[in-house]
């Protein structure tokens, strides 16, 4: 390895920086790979100038190494997109998204009217990656979001031992936020050897140099995590390769070193992060290249780059390992026995004490990996069968540690990669510090599942700070996102078979703290309505709408209303999503005519498109015991039956007009 510097003496901050690869041998590109980067780059430059919208900086300081990535190194196919050998890259910067495109375009998987159509509604190319478009791995933009999606892939990878490898390209901005770090640290400690991330580092962010916000030593941090790390010149393409085709045995970090915008006259401006370079300066990248053409050359190279990776392909087959897809057009029927066969307990439980049992049971028709942040003997997640999964052990309980917001991100590239579906957990307060996760996972349609335990004032002396109000609301406001809030053991068990048979879309389940009753009345096939009738008088005057621990309490209040000669229904409301999705027939019987309250100890923001009057916690909590608690809020029956009694007669003076 005469071409690089081994524990070398970096300029800058005058520190010793230990087990560092430093390039200094530079190589000279050849003819034909300056003319592909020259091509790359025109088109790149131009993509962004017809759509007079997009980031062409990056892209254009990107181009030697995506190239060498793309042409030479990556392992992908325009028909084996699916296959458990393809390399995954993962463009975390993803408003550089414009050279990711052009690439895919070379190998096939995009057509040049495609790049035309940058930006436009309903295309291929959008603003910022989507897992839709084929040959997109993580739906990112939201910086630093790829890194975790990315540790998540070398995650499944190494579970279906997979030869396959894990690129991630970042800049200074996915470094800054708060997720690279965690998922920086989980790669680390779980020595994932086929993980390459890949640091852009340009100096530049929106609003200018990174000094202005930046003073810390990335090398000194990387160095922490005991990467090995290489610093490489992004426009030397023969380090570049040769450093890319290191074999490491833990996560390798490449610092590439560029200038935003090289190839053009504006180099270094850090205004062309995000704005289009004028078509004066894009001129000057033309050459003799046609607009939105690639030269002939170019093809040929990426054609013999496509023939290599199709070959490779055709010698791996089709690998032996089951898609999740496949066990669930077998398994999704048979794995509804775990409902059926459940028999209620004649005891008070939480509905988290479920959840160990719920993941023993399902596993036996499904490969389900996941774990918690650091909260495993409070959330219940780790049955006694389940081995974790670490740097010596491919088990399949991770202990993610405090990092809640890597750990939901890390769920997505596990579940996107298609042969296991992951989980997480936590309290449901602080899904809140990884929401931007949930989130995308929502638009990606990347059917995760989130086991929420503590989802209420119900988990008493921890306090406000733990004790989710607007959360509920928040969830069920996400588009594509299911929410679910049972009240015993069945409806537990379905509302995981619902998340674990989902397709398209992730699902919340939120459980308690508390100790509640089983519910004699709750039915496997109501239930799959979303909202259905516990008890419901035939000559009922009121409806009481409620979910998971408010259920009984519901039952309960129904019965001293029923003394007060209003008779009272009670509905389990068990996921607004589901309910939403049912026949307009069906839900007009749940919301009838009569006088509905709902009843939930959360925010009773979003209930008034189904209740007429909402009972529930519209401030924050408090520390003292559950039932002390549930006591000041007035949801006890007897206070419960009070206030609803005022309400009916309310309705009743109002002529049942609201």
């Amino acid at each position: 390895m005469d071409s690089i510097l081994n524990k070398a003496q970096l300029p800058g901050k005058g520190a010793c920086h230990q087990n560092i690869y430093l390039i200094y041998k530079k190589m000279t590109p050849n003819m034909m790979d300056k003319k592909i980067i020259r091509n790359i780059r025109y088109l790149c430059a131009q993509v962004v100038q017809r759509a007079n919208s997009g980031h062409p900086g990056t892209p254009l300081a990107l181009t030697p190494f995506m190239h060498v990535l793309y042409g030479k190194i990556l392992k992908i196919h325009s028909n084996r997109l699916s296959h458990p050998e393809r390399d995954i890259f993962i463009m975390s910067n993803g408003h550089a998204c414009t050279i990711q495109y052009v690439m895919l375009v070379l190998h096939g998987i995009l057509e040049m009217e495609d790049l035309k159509n940058y930006r436009q509604l309903g295309s291929k190319t959008p603003g910022h990656p989507e897992i839709f478009t084929d040959g997109v791995e993580a739906t990112t933009g939201p910086l630093g979001q790829g890194l975790a999606n990315a540790v998540g892939y070398a995650i499944s990878i190494t579970k279906i031992k997979s030869k396959a490898k894990v690129y991630a390209l970042f800049g200074d901005g996915c470094y800054q936020e708060g997720i690279s770090h965690e998922a920086f640290a989980l790669a680390s400690h779980l020595a994932l050897r086929n993980i390459t991330f890949i640091y852009d580092s340009n100096n530049v962010t929106i609003d200018g140099s990174t000094e202005l916000s930046m003073s810390d030593d990335p090398v000194l941090r990387f160095q922490s995590f005991d990467f090995d790390i290489y610093l490489v010149s992004g426009e030397d393409l023969a380090e570049i390769e040769r450093v890319l085709r290191i074999e490491a045995k833990k996560p390798k970090m490449i610092i590439l070193q560029t200038r935003i915008a090289e190839g053009c006259s504006r180099v270094s401006d850090y205004k062309t992060h995000g704005a289009p370079l004028g078509q004066s300066v894009v001129d000057e990248l033309k050459d003799s290249f046609r607009e939105f053409e690639f030269d002939d050359d170019v093809l040929e190279f990426y054609g013999e780059a496509r023939s290599r990776n199709e070959k490779m392909f055709e010698d791996a087959g089709d690998g032996n390992d089951e898609t999740y897809d496949s066990l669930l057009l077998r398994n999704a029927s048979k794995s509804l026995d775990c409902v059926n066969d459940y028999i209620k307990c004649t005891k008070k439980m939480a509905t988290r004490e479920h959840i160990p049992h719920i993941l023993d049971e399902f596993s036996k028709y499904f490969r389900i990996v996941g774990g918690s942040g650091d909260l495993t003997p409070s959330t219940l997640t780790r049955n006694n069968t389940d081995t974790d999964f670490t740097k010596c052990s491919d088990g399949n309980y991770i202990r993610f540690g405090i990092r809640e917001h890597a750990m939901f991100a890390i769920l997505s590239g596990i579940t996107a990669h298609g042969y296991y579906r992951a989980f997480g957990s936590t309290f449901l307060n602080f899904i809140s510090y990884g929401f931007p996760a949930v989130r995308l996972a929502a638009l990606s349609r990347i059917p995760n599942i989130y086991l929420m335990t503590h989802d209420s004032i119900g988990l008493g002396e921890d306090g406000p700070t733990h004790q989710p109000i607007e959360i509920l609301p928040l969830l069920r406001a996400t588009p594509n996102l299911y929410v679910f809030r049972p009240c015993d053991g069945l409806e537990s068990r379905f509302s995981f078979w619902f998340a674990a048979t989902r397709r398209d879309s992730p699902t919340v389940i939120c459980f308690t703290r508390q100790k509640i009753p089983e519910i004699a009345e709750t039915s496997l096939e109501q239930m799959k309505r979303g909202a259905y009738f516990l008890t419901k008088p035939r000559d009922s005057q009121v409806t009481i709408l409620a979910s998971g621990s408010e259920v009984s309490i519901a039952l309960e209040t129904a019965v001293l209303l029923s003394s007060r000669n209003i008779s009272t229904a009670v509905v389990s409301f068990l996921s607004f999503e589901l309910f939403e999705e049912q026949p307009r027939d069906y839900k007009e019987t749940i919301l009838h005519d009569k006088m509905r309250v709902s009843l939930e100890a959360s925010s009773t923001f979003g209930w008034s498109r189904y209740a007429h009057y909402s009972i529930g916690i519209d401030e924050f909590g408090h520390s003292a015991k559950s039932e002390v608690l549930y006591d000041h809020f007035g949801l006890v029956p007897h206070k419960l039956a009070e206030k609803i009694f005022g309400f009916h007669n309310e309705y009743i003076k109002s002529g049942n007009k609201f």
